[in-house]
């Protein structure tokens, strides 16, 4: 292997991959371990005979799956299920390698695929956990995010210092990942054991109190075994907002080990904590339907009881043998436990009359001055703790039958999970320091144009008495998928899956809105079926021509962070439901201009034509439909020498096109925007110094449940920067600007009548030295 650059700094040289980093010392991902990863990578890692051999200079630590010469540009997945490259998957494939994740200033999950078109973020609320959100071609991803091809069960809110690409699948992915991936999926690929020796730090400093260091390892011991070590330490506050701040910390350590030729074993844990403080956001005009016009800044929150914690700790261990290039067996296990504990305030609609003697709104006499409005904000809450163990079992086979090739992929797929949830008490009174007791009501009152949110004591919670709600789950699958190349030009995949998903769920006697309620066990059981079918024509060798046609399946209480089916939880009256099926159509093109870039375009069309709704009180039935389609550009890579290129757009029309309720049909998703798209550009004026640039711009907003609302946020354009200088061969500057005009703007909308917002950061701005040795 060329190692030109042992120091995993990028190369001065114009025409190598500029300004994507080679850096990525960045370590913490909300979820990267190194198992199926190390183990898929292993064999092209470690040993002579599996050398990466690229030409020219390459960084150390660069993404394997990524093209030596254009790392914005990922020409393999890590998903050992999709078996070719990028460019001749018959899907939609978006993979956000960690060089771009470095270019955008990306240090979370969430910021991650804020940049990312067709992928929303949405709200937690009341009735779904507080934390990472998303929504793919308008439909409902929470539960379908992965990492390193493994679900990763339990809403909460990720980091990605240990991520060396985030790939996004799109269109129903059952086939692929089991129940849930109506719109896509999502995998977190975690950074993994590399044949080259390196130890490469960051340290940044930026605005806000903004301090991040990472550590990146990676140490060959003899021909047979390797480990890299990732560490994190990250405390700065929220731009923009008031209070708002997050400290985190985390350790993530893989090893790959061959005792034996074709032979591996990888392994790895991943340990994380998050401390920060939570954030509702702002208040809604009921009038306009649109945000208050307030300070960006102000925070309806309670310092001094309010606060958010995430936490996970998971293990990963993968064996794996191959044989040549004709047989390769995997095996998978993994054991994790997520925690995500919370109590935020909900800014309700503000109140423009006197107060009664309870602080509640009188709605009644003359309206007050502007000035003199309140806001009275709740406390939702939650303490759930997600505790899971499974294992992927499956075999690939490359053979010809009669001159027809095949690369066969066939195996088994088990996990169970077990989520705890419980609230927190919170005291009537507590004492100041002067002896007197103090009134602490669950719900807090604060002026809209000046809030005030700090309490100036703590208001000490603990556990409510009240046992848990238990939800768990047994799930299995087993698959078939094979690549079939009939010629040079033609191709198929036929891809199919069968699954069983068994859900309990057990409620203790508690009191809900002021009414006590009985203890109560229910559950469902389903079996479905899925499937992808695809046609591949390659006229020439650089363009990739397809059709798809894949399906997916939703049971009942998919949405495990849930309670109740408003927010896809399990409930009386749903449990004896079948699963909601999911068929999409999709075509493309996928084209290579040259050797370094990929440009692609699809158009789809999925429909969900057995949706569950309530039709009575407390009765179901699976009589709606809904429908999304529109198309998706992308281009990754370097266009010219010297220029590189991350750039999608992303038309999502979605609509409600039937239901027992004859007043929501035609409406379109709430919180999917019509338009979005991104541009990241960089390039080198010369030898040393890199500059570049993101554009990223959304259209209008609405809310509502399902179907949207008159409440509404403005679309927006973001504008950041980055700059890059190379100070040696071991070290080197590089400079985010994020949000540079200091764009107020909104990323989701809560689901009621009288909402509130999520405010989006505003300006930042850091500097990070990296030194590789």
């Amino acid at each position: 292997m060329s190692r030109k650059n042992s120091t995993g700094l990028r190369p001065a040289a114009a025409g190598s991959t500029i300004l994507m980093g080679a850096l990525s010392a960045s370590l913490i991902g909300g979820t990267a371990h190194a198992a199926e990863a190390a183990a898929a990578n292993a064999a092209t890692q470690l040993g002579d005979e599996r050398q990466i051999v690229v030409t020219g200079q390459r960084p150390s630590d660069a993404n394997p799956n990524a093209d030596p010469d254009a790392p914005y540009r990922v020409q393999r997945s890590s998903n050992g299920r999709l078996t070719e490259e990028v460019r001749d998957t018959p899907r939609s494939v978006t993979i956000v390698p960690k060089e771009v994740l470095e270019d955008i200033g990306a240090q979370s999950f969430r910021e991650a695929v804020r940049s990312v078109p067709g992928v929303t973020l949405g709200t937690g609320e009341g009735g779904n956990a507080f934390g990472d959100r998303i929504f793919i071609r308008g439909f409902e991803a929470r539960n379908d995010v992965y990492i390193d091809g493994m679900r990763d069960p339990g809403v909460s809110s990720r980091e990605i210092f240990a991520v060396e690409q985030i790939e996004i699948v799109r269109g129903p992915s059952s086939f692929l990942g089991g129940r849930g991936t109506t719109g896509g999926a999502v995998s977190l690929e975690s950074k993994t054991p590399l044949d080259s020796d390196f130890i490469i730090g960051e340290g940044s400093i930026g605005t806000e109190n903004m301090y991040r260091g990472t550590l990146d390892i990676n140490q060959n011991i003899g021909d047979d075994f390797a480990f890299r070590l990732n560490g994190l330490y990250h405390n700065a506050d929220t731009p923009g907002r008031d209070y708002v701040f997050s400290e985190r910390y985390g350790i993530a350590g893989a090893l790959v080990w061959e005792p034996a030729p074709g032979f591996t074993l990888a392994a790895d844990y991943y340990h994380f904590r998050l401390d920060g403080m939570s954030d509702y956001g702002q208040p809604f005009d009921t009038d306009t339907q649109e945000p208050f016009d307030v300070d960006g800044d102000n925070f309806y929150g309670v310092v001094g009881r309010d606060f958010l914690e995430n936490g996970s700790d998971i293990g990963t261990v993968t064996l794996r043998y191959s044989e040549e290039d004709l047989v390769e067996v995997r095996s998978m296990f993994r054991y994790g436990e997520v925690y995500n504990r919370y109590i935020v305030s909900a800014p309700r609609a503000p109140c423009r009359f006197a107060l009664n003697a309870d602080g509640s709104c009188s709605n009644a006499g003359p309206e007050l001055p502007l000035d003199q409005w309140t806001v009275a904000v709740g406390s939702p809450q939650r303490n759930a703790t997600t505790r899971y163990y499974a294992n992927i079992t499956d075999a690939t086979f490359r053979f010809d039958t009669g001159g027809i090739g095949h690369t066969l992929v066939t195996g088994f797929e088990y996990s169970n999970e077990r989520i705890s949830n419980r609230r927190y008490a919170i005291p009537d009174f507590v004492e100041d320091g002067g002896g007197n007791q103090i009134n602490t009501p669950t719900s807090f009152v604060r002026n809209l144009l000046d809030p005030n949110p700090v309490l100036g004591f703590d208001i000490p919670v603990s556990l409510d008495p009240t046992p848990p709600t238990v939800t768990e789950v047994d799930a299995m699958g087993v698959y078939l998928i094979d690549t079939i190349k009939f010629s040079p030009q033609f191709e198929a995949l036929l891809g199919i899956r069968f699954d069983t998903y068994d859900i309990d769920q057990f409620q203790p006697a508690r009191i809900f809105r002021g009414q006590p309620l009985p203890a109560s066990q229910i559950g469902n059981g389903a079996e479905f079926v899925n499937y992808q079918a695809a046609l591949v024509y390659k006229p020439v060798e650089p363009l990739t021509i397809y059709g798809s046609f894949s399906t997916s399946s939703n049971p009942s209480g998919e949405q495990l962070d849930a309670t109740n089916d408003v927010y896809g939880g399990l409930q009386t009256g749903t449990d004896a439901l079948q699963p909601e099926r999911n068929t999409a159509f999709e075509i493309g093109v996928k084209y290579e201009p040259n050797d370094n870039l990929l440009l692609t375009a699809a158009m789809f069309h999925i429909t969900k034509d057995n949706a569950r709704e309530q039709t009575a009180p407390g009765v179901f039935a699976l009589v709606g439909e809904q429908r999304s389609q529109g198309i998706e550009l992308s281009a990754a890579g370097n266009p010219l020498p010297g220029v590189s290129v991350f750039a999608g757009y992303a038309f999502v029309d979605a609509e409600i096109t039937d239901s027992a309720d004859p007043t929501v049909i035609g409406s379109r998703f709430a919180n999917i925007p019509r338009h979005s798209g991104n541009i990241l550009v960089t390039f080198e004026p010369f030898p040393g110094f890199q500059i570049g640039g993101q554009v990223y711009a959304q259209s209008r907003i609405f809310g509502g449940t399902l179907g949207a609302g008159t409440p509404s946020v403005d679309g927006y354009v973001r504008l950041d920067a980055v700059a890059r200088y190379r100070l040696s061969e071991q070290a080197e500057l590089r400079l985010n600007v994020l949000n540079l005009t200091d764009e107020r703007y909104y990323d989701a909308i809560y689901r009621s009548g009288a909402p509130f917002a999520y405010v989006a950061p505003g300006r930042s701005a850091f500097l990070t030295l990296t030194a590789g040795f």
